[in-house]
């Protein structure tokens, strides 16, 4: 019986002293590999080792220093993790449950603070800005419709009721687009119509000292020719001035003045230079009236209509 165990002890002994040799030889390559080249390591590596054991008196055979050298080049006693695959996949993270947990957690929270971002920096905003153009929309609708009613209310002539249906209409058409600044443009120009149609003034003559009272003007494409007007302000009947929109024939232009000059004829003209100049003062300086519920005056004194803003 210990004859049929001994054989089995010497084949352990030299596996384990084989496994020494390759653990020397670990230790004693990076000396080797750095002062040798390539060909010749393993034979320096075999004489290293041989020397260690014998300063030990350790007898160790060349066959065994030789197979631990070739168990080095070969790994023979490294260990290769195996793939993970399978069950051993599933094992390994279990095994790491905690540190996985810690990562989606990490993942978890970072994809929560981005969505709460996303949705603070971007969504809600938009989401206001709906709102309120919605709002603002609805808004402008309901007011659109109290000022065109009132317009049509107080518009005595035809002339003020169609322009008010315009301007409503161009209005509502930007409000159905969304378009909340051309809605409040439209609002605008109704608001100033409205202004214009409850107004109520007088036209007089301008007659005081130092004031022109009338101008002539020639027009370069009529030589010899002259235009006369004659220079009104708007009085209201408490007796303030007021500035009115008008569009001068010189140039096109459309100014809020509170003084213009009025086309008459140079008959008129002439009666009203005397008037002013018999006293320093003009008996008769009703131009012409503006009503509430109209757009134009109604002249007292015969006129073409045609005005200039500047002089």
């Amino acid at each position: 019986m210990a004859d049929q165990e001994k054989p089995e002890k010497v084949e352990l002994d030299q596996v384990m002293l084989a496994m020494d040799v390759v653990d020397l030889l670990r230790h004693e390559q990076a000396l080797v590999e750095r002062e040798l080249a390539s060909e010749e390591r393993d034979q320096a590596l075999f004489e290293q080792v041989k020397r260690m054991y014998a300063s030990q008196g350790l007898e160790v055979t060349d066959e065994i220093i030789a197979d631990g050298v070739a168990a080095l080049r070969e790994e023979r006693f490294v260990y290769h993790p195996p793939p993970p695959k399978g069950s051993l996949w599933l094992a390994r993270l279990y095994v790491n449950r905690r540190r996985w947990a810690i990562v989606t957690g990490i993942v978890a929270a970072s994809l929560v603070a981005v969505v709460f971002i996303y949705q603070f920096a971007f969504v809600m905003p938009e989401a206001r800005q709906r709102v309120k153009t919605t709002q603002d929309l609805t808004s402008l609708r309901e007011n659109l419709a109290v000022i065109r009613q009132n317009l049509l209310a107080e518009s005595r002539e035809e002339a003020a009721r169609r322009q008010a249906e315009n301007l409503y209409a161009d209005a509502l058409r930007e409000l159905n687009r969304g378009d909340v600044q051309g809605a409040r443009k439209g609002l605008t120009a109704l608001e100033e119509l409205s202004g214009r149609v409850i107004q109520e003034y007088d036209l007089r003559i301008i007659s005081r000292p130092g004031a022109p009272s009338g101008v002539w003007r020639q027009p370069p494409s009529k030589p010899g020719v002259r235009n006369y007007y004659v220079i009104v302000e708007a009085v209201t009947p408490k007796g303030e001035r007021v500035t009115v929109p008008i569009t001068s024939e010189e140039d096109g232009a459309t100014r809020s003045v509170s003084q213009w000059g009025l086309r008459v004829e140079e008959a008129l003209f002439e009666r009203i230079r005397r008037d002013k100049a018999d006293d320093g003062i003009i008996q008769n300086n009703r131009f012409g009236v503006k009503a509430r519920g109209f757009l134009s005056p109604h002249y007292l004194m015969p006129t073409t209509g045609g005005a200039i803003t500047q002089w």
